[in-house]
């Protein structure tokens, strides 16, 4: 059985390799050159220049909450001619593997009830363990040079659901592979979102004095700069769309997970470019008060939706950044 499973696991990986996807470099940088985002490049076998956006999450969120708990079989693979986020191969593989896991661990307690339960899951490990480290290779080669984050915390997201899962049916000798699976993405979500912190540094470093704030912030032609000159920041609209993405995704996050730490890097970067963009109006403190004002309020639109503890709290923090304004907005 041990060659069994891992022969049949290798073979579903080669199927899943086909599948096309997404690729989300270092060019879809949160404070990036937007002209570099305009198409995404695809990998897989049938690779093509296609449009993506990397911040928005749009309805990325409905492969948690699908009812079909079905993997797709390698011959639908080879007709899907769409382009699927790193997630829909992630979840794929790990969708086969639990339901496998658990015909193969209720077989071993039934034909070999007379032994421990240790002794059952030496055995399990010996059947299972080349491949698990099949998923996990997956894992690694689907995010290593990858730079979704939205895709990477999807994938926690989804590994969770296969803890829950394993769970509900009582099949516990799968919980070193979850928790392996683990420690490869979280440590990749937080590199993502440290090099999206740096992005926003980057951009708050080239900005130097007023002219280049303006050319920076404001929108439309030199006659209607002054007019528009507080309307909201173009990165604050990128922001917030993330914002709201990571929110969305984190709506049950327990605080032991690194989302809220590395929110708070992130938030704290855009924080300092927003008010170094705000001295584009010169002395004119009301005009500052009413770009800021603008900007927080614009992100509090985009994140209403947000549910759960980590989304009230960027709502609080942004609503007292906007009432600490007064009247001057």
């Amino acid at each position: 059985m041990r060659w069994y499973y891992l022969n049949q696991f290798s073979r579903y990986r080669q199927a899943l390799n086909k599948i096309t996807l997404y690729h989300i470099d270092r060019h879809d940088a949160l404070g990036g050159d937007q002209s570099n985002q305009k198409s995404a490049r695809a990998t897989g076998s049938r690779a093509t220049q296609v449009s993506h956006d990397a911040i928005n999450i749009g309805r990325r969120m409905d492969i948690l909450k699908s009812s079909n708990q079905s993997a797709i079989s390698s011959y639908l693979v080879e007709e899907d001619k769409s382009v699927h986020y790193v997630e829909t191969p992630f979840r794929n593989f790990n969708l086969a593997l639990i339901d496998n896991v658990s015909f193969e661990y209720s077989f071993l307690t039934e034909f070999f009830s007379a032994i421990t339960f240790h002794q059952m899951s030496r055995k399990f490990a010996e059947i299972f363990e080349p491949t698990f480290a099949l998923g996990q290779s997956l894992t690694k080669e689907l995010i290593e040079n990858n730079y979704d984050c939205l895709g990477i915390l999807l994938c926690v997201r989804l590994n969770q659901h296969s803890a829950f899962e394993l769970q509900r049916r009582k099949v516990p000798v799968a919980e070193n592979y979850v928790n392996g699976t683990n420690i490869i993405l979280w440590p990749r979500f937080q590199v993502v979102m440290d090099f999206h912190c740096e992005s926003v540094r980057q951009l708050a470093a080239n900005i130097s004095g007023r002219t280049a704030v303006s050319k920076l912030t404001f929108t439309g032609t030199s006659s209607d700069a002054t007019k528009q000159s507080t309307a909201p920041h173009h990165l604050t609209q990128r922001f917030g769309q993330f914002l709201y993405g990571i929110l969305a995704i984190s709506y049950e996050a327990g605080d032991d997970e690194p989302v809220s730490s590395s929110l708070g890097r992130l938030r704290s970067e855009y924080e300092a470019f927003l008010l170094k963009a705000s001295k584009g109006a010169g002395n004119d403190a009301v005009k500052r008060a009413r770009f800021l004002g603008n900007n927080y309020a614009l992100i509090l639109t985009i994140i209403a939706d947000a549910e759960g503890k980590l989304a009230q709290e960027q709502k609080k923090h942004f609503e007292d950044l906007r009432q600490a304004l007064g009247d001057q907005q």
